[in-house]
Formats: structure tokens, sequence, C-alpha cells
């Protein structure tokens, strides 16, 4: 009842700002039929293209452009540059909200050129803040840094006590990001925020809402709760709806954190309602339903669970499609803005030469025509080099494209056959393993970038020596990036060969390499699954161990099951330690798994093989994880046993023929 209340009087307020704010629009249409074409009627149709481009229950961008653009253009028309640069901005953050993120970034930075050419710091403000929030959508908080920075100074420059305190919230958000963790200056940042703000309004808000996620990192968990409380508060008295949602989110996640599962599923539920009716339907799909879909599966209703589960699935999958479509049209913009440097510097190399011609007279035309020959040939092949390298990188990166979506294919496939139980350890062991050459193949690539630009600069300064040497760089770097895209597209290669559908042909298989593989990606899982998980491992593989002919995919699952077992077999143990072994003998070869667990019964050893016989808790173990591995390596003319004293750990065995 508390929560149908609670919606109702959102809807409600909702409803009377509706009004306010059309009442507002049709007043400004009004006030427009009566001016003449000067500087009030700019001013009025600035107004409209602010008030309907903004989010809100009466947004339409598409409206909201056209007013912006007629102002624009009357600006331009009897040069009020001051018009001109608020309509360049508005479009701006028309765009941004729009998502159209490219055409966002070029109508700042025409605003911002006029601002500066006008001296107006309120306006260079506004633009660069507009920038600061292109970078967050692009999650890159390292210009979204320096870019509330410079906003502070400004402010601090020109005494804006307003603009200071969204720069100092700004700067403590990003402080205390995962990527920067830097929770020290977070709070000093935050801090000044609210000294300088006592009054009760949607800045003070902020701060008090990145405060409390900092106390809830720093295990304070009282403050944080007090905090989000205040930081709610606020944000219903000033109906802030987006914010209401997100922080109703965040007590469900807090809630949840502390086992509290009703109380978890209570905000859950509030934040996916609301989310669902404002607006913002994909993330409510994609955040909210995935925490009640936790909340139901550690209360054991799989069903409802799996409800949710599903909506959060096609709510990631609609996410990653936009973001897919929104990285494509970055990568053009940035194409675009390489194609313009290397135009406008062309232009400069030519209108230099032009000058000196004309200063040296006939004599320096002749040379400079000898050397603009010569320069423009080792030019052609620079270019030329650059192309190929270009074209090589972009291959790279394709490939890398391609490599992610093999990966994202085979994830599904994994949900839907559900065999062995073995998602949740491979996903995040993968996700570990194939990160290492991902982070090379993009350093790699940013420094290209980089020589690139310096390698023009050379050119343009006729160093042909030093534009060499940056290309052997650069050389160098491309022999990197395709060595760990190599490295990326064989880990996948190893994730496809574990998950799909076998094909029942035996094959020539590293039982070493298979085995490492499988311990890797174990631990890994475990590691990501569990942050308190901790043990040591090791191995002794017999370096003459001849290939094989098995099922790889079949005994990747048989040993991944052992090793997964093994580990969890050594919780609670001191010095816990898991040990792969592998041996040749008669005919064959061995594979053993040792732990120091706890070790077995009789009773339970001469069980263990039985299918649904389990000593997991209750849903925890399906009790088919053995029991199939005995049949797939008997499948493989092998032998699956086990060694084990109660109280002294166990050894299992794997022996396969040699073929």
């Amino acid at each position: 009842m508390k929560r149908l209340l609670f919606l109702l009087l959102i809807a409600v307020t909702c409803s009377l700002g509706f009004a306010q704010s059309r009442q507002t629009i049709d007043s400004l249409k009004i006030q427009l039929t009566k001016t003449k074409p000067d500087t009030s009627r700019i001013n009025v149709l600035l107004k409209l293209g602010q008030a309907l481009g903004l989010p809100s229950p009466i947004r339409n961008a598409d409206i909201a452009t056209r007013y912006t653009n007629q102002a624009l253009e009357l600006s331009q028309k009897i040069n009020y540059r001051i018009g001109e640069a608020e309509a360049l901005l508005i479009l701006g953050n028309i765009n941004k909200a729009s998502s159209i993120r490219v055409t966002a970034i070029e109508n700042y930075q025409k605003s911002l050129k006029i601002y500066e050419e006008l001296n107006d710091t309120l306006g260079i403000i506004r633009s660069l803040r507009g920038f600061s929030l292109i970078h967050w959508l692009k999650k890159d908080s390292r210009k979204e840094l320096s870019n509330y920075l410079k906003v502070e100074q400004l402010a601090r420059k020109i005494n804006n006590k307003e603009e200071l305190i969204s720069a100092l919230n700004g700067i403590g958000n990003i402080y205390q990001r995962p990527e920067i963790n830097q929770l020290d200056s977070a709070k000093y940042y935050l801090d000044q925020s609210l000294q300088l703000n006592p009054e009760n309004n949607l800045r003070r808000a902020d701060a008090l809402q990145f405060k409390a996620t900092i106390f809830f990192m720093e295990k304070s968990y009282s403050k944080a709760r007090d905090y989000g409380r205040q930081a709610l508060a606020l944000y219903k008295k000033f109906n802030d709806q987006k914010r209401i949602i997100e922080q109703t989110s965040g007590f469900g996640g807090f809630y949840l954190h502390f086992n509290q599962l009703d109380s978890a599923l209570h905000y859950y539920q509030l934040a996916y309602q609301m989310g669902s009716t404002s607006g913002d339907s994909l993330t409510a799909k994609k955040n909210y339903s995935l925490g009640i879909a936790t909340v139901y599966e550690k209360l054991n209703k799989h069903r409802e669970a799996n409800k949710y589960f599903k909506i959060a699935i096609a709510g990631f999958k609609e996410f990653e499609e936009q973001g897919d479509t929104q990285r494509l049209i970055d990568l053009e913009y940035q194409e675009k803005e390489r194609m313009q440097e290397v135009e406008k510097a062309k232009a400069e190399y030519t209108n230099s030469i032009r000058f000196y011609a004309l200063l040296g007279g006939l004599f320096l035309v002749s040379v400079f025509s000898l050397f603009l020959y010569r320069n423009n040939r080792q030019k052609q092949k620079a270019n030329a080099l650059l192309q190929r390298q270009r074209d090589e990188i972009h291959q790279q990166r394709t490939q890398l494209q391609q490599t992610l979506e093999t990966l994202k294919s085979t994830q599904a496939q994994l949900i839907q056959s559900e065999k062995l139980a073995s998602l949740g350890e491979l996903t995040a062991g993968i996700a570990h393993e194939i990160q290492n050459p991902l982070n090379f193949v993009n350093n790699f690539s940013e420094v290209s970038a980089e020589l690139v630009g310096e390698m023009n600069q050379e050119l343009d300064k006729g160093d042909i020596t030093e534009a060499k040497a940056i290309s052997n760089d650069l050389k160098q770097n491309l022999e990197k990036i395709t060595l760990h895209g190599k490295r990326a597209s064989n880990i996948v290669k190893g994730m496809l060969e574990h998950s799909k559908t076998s094909s029942g042909e035996k094959e020539l298989t590293d039982i070493n390499a298979l085995s490492d593989e499988y311990l890797r990606l174990a631990y890994h899982g475990l590691r990501a699954k569990d942050k308190d998980f901790n043990s040591d491992f090791k191995t002794d593989f017999d370096e003459n161990l001849p290939k094989i002919e098995v099922i790889p995919q079949d005994i990747g699952r048989v040993l991944l099951n052992l090793i997964n077992n093994a580990f969890y077999a050594t919780k609670g143990v001191k010095n816990p330690l898991v040990e792969i072994k592998t041996a040749s003998v008669e005919n064959g070869i061995l594979v053993s798994v040792r732990d120091n667990g706890t070790g077995m019964s009789d009773d339970v050893k001469s069980k263990i093989f039985q299918p649904f016989f389990t000593t997991k808790p209750t849903g925890q173990g399906t009790g088919l994880g053995l029991s199939l591995a005995f049949d797939i390596v008997k499948a493989n003319g092998g032998e699956l046993k086990v060694e084990t004293n109660e109280g002294d750990g166990s050894i299992f065995i794997v022996q396969l023929p040699i073929v």
C-alpha cells in the first residue's frame, strides 16, 4: 500500500510539473507572435528551444531544434554574436540529450570559440560543462576531470558560486569512481561543495549522494545510509524523478549487500516500476530488473528470478546495440577530424611555400622547387606507408570487434545449454584472460596515434630521417598489436572449443596445455565470483607427455569440474592448495587433481560418482558433475577414480589411453 501511495504521489507531482511547463511554452509562443525579427525574437526562440529540448515530460527534440536553428540563423543575419553562441550551446545540449554525440561536440566547439572571442567566461564555463557530459557518456573520466578542473578555475575567477559548486561536485564524483579511486581527493572537493552550499537544493543532494557512495566504499555503512536518505529526501522535495529512481535503486543494492532481502526487493521493485513509466524503460530493464532477479534468486524463487533475468538480458542487448551504433559514429567523427587536420596541414604547407617563393625571387623558387619535388616524393612514400599502417590498425580493430562478438555468441550458447553449470566459472576467467591482450592493443594503438602526429610534424619540417625513425617505431607497435590480437583470438577460440556442442570426433590433444588452461580459467572464475576466495595452486606436468586422441571439449569439461571441486574442497583449510599433475604410463597417460581439503569418508567415496549425489548444500550443486565426468572419461576409453582419506584431502585420477 505504501508503495502504491508513493507512486501516486510521484505521478501527481509530475502531472503538476507537466502542466506548469506546458503553460510556460504556451506563454512563450504567444510572445513569439508579437516580436520583431531582432534580439527580442532571438531570445524568445532560445527560451523555447531550451524548454522543449532538455529532458522533461514535454520534451520534443525536433521542435526544439527547429526553434533554436531559427534563432541561430537570425543571430547570424543581424550579427548578434552572443545569440549565435547561445543557440549553438542549446543545440549541443539537445544533441547530447538525444545521444547525437558527434553533432553535439561540433556545436559545443563552435559555441566555445565564440564565447572565447567575446571573452565571456560564464559562456566558456557552460560550453566546457557540455564537453564534460560528452566525456562522461564516452566513459572518458580523465578528459572529463580535466574539463571540470578548468571550470573550477574559471568559476573561482568570476566568483560564480553556483558554477563553482557544480564543478566541485563533478570533480568529487569523478575522483570516487573505480577507475580513478582517489577517495580522499573526492571527499576534499565534496566537503568544499557542502560548505559553500548549506541550502537544501539539488546540488547539495548530489554532493550528499556522492559522499554516501564513498562511505559505502569505505564500509562506513551507517553514514552511507544516512547521507543517502538525506539525498533522497531532497530529490523528492524538488521532484527530480530521474535521481529519485536511481537513489531508490541504490537503497535496493544497499540492503542486498546486507542480505536484507525483503527491503532490497521493496526498493528494487519501486525503482523498476517508476523507471518503466518515466520514459527510461531501458535503464529499468537493464539495471533494476537485474537487482530484482538477484534478490529472487537468493530467496530461491527461481521462476520469478528467471523472469527478471530475461528482462535484464534483453535490456543489456538493447543497450549494447545502441552502444555499437554510437561507437561507429564516434569512429567516423575521429576519421573526419583526422582528415581535416591533414587538409589544414597541407594548406599551411602550401602557403609557406608561396610566401618564401615570393620573398626569395626566382633563385629561391628554383631551389624550393627542387626541394619540394624531393619532399613530395618522400611524403608520398610516407603517406603510402601510413595508409598501409592505418589499414592494418583497422584490420586489428575489426578482428578484435569480431572476437568480442564471437565471445558474446559463445556466452549466449553457454547460458542456454547450462551443461555442467560452467557458465559462471568460465565467463569471469575468460574476461580476465582476454583483458590483458586487449589492454596492450589499446595502449599500443594510442602510442601509434601519437607517433603518427609526430611523424607528420617531422615531414612538415622536412626531417625525413626522423620521420623514418618514427615509422620504424610504428612498425614495431603494429607487430605488438598483431601479437596481442592473436593472443585474444586464441583465448576466444579456446572458449569456443569448450562451449560448442561436441561433434563426437576425437583429435590429437595436448593434455598439458588443456589442463593448464582450465586451471587458470577455474581459478579466475572463482576469484571473480567470490572476492574472499583464495587458494594456491601448482602444476607438475610431464614435459614428454605425448598428445592423445580424445574429444577435447568433453575432457575440458571433466577437468573444469574436477578443478572447481578441488578448490571448493579447500574452503576453510589453512594454506589451501590444489595441484595438477600429468604423467605417462604404459599405453596411456594420467592426469591427477589433488587438494588438501577435508577428504571423504568411505561412505561418501562409494557414492561420489552416482547421479544426483552431492556433498554441497542444497541449491549449490546438482549432483551431476562427477557422474557426467565419469561417463565422459569412460566414453573416451579411459577411467576416472578417486583416492581419499577423511581429513587428508583427495586425489581424482583420470587415466586415458594412447590410441
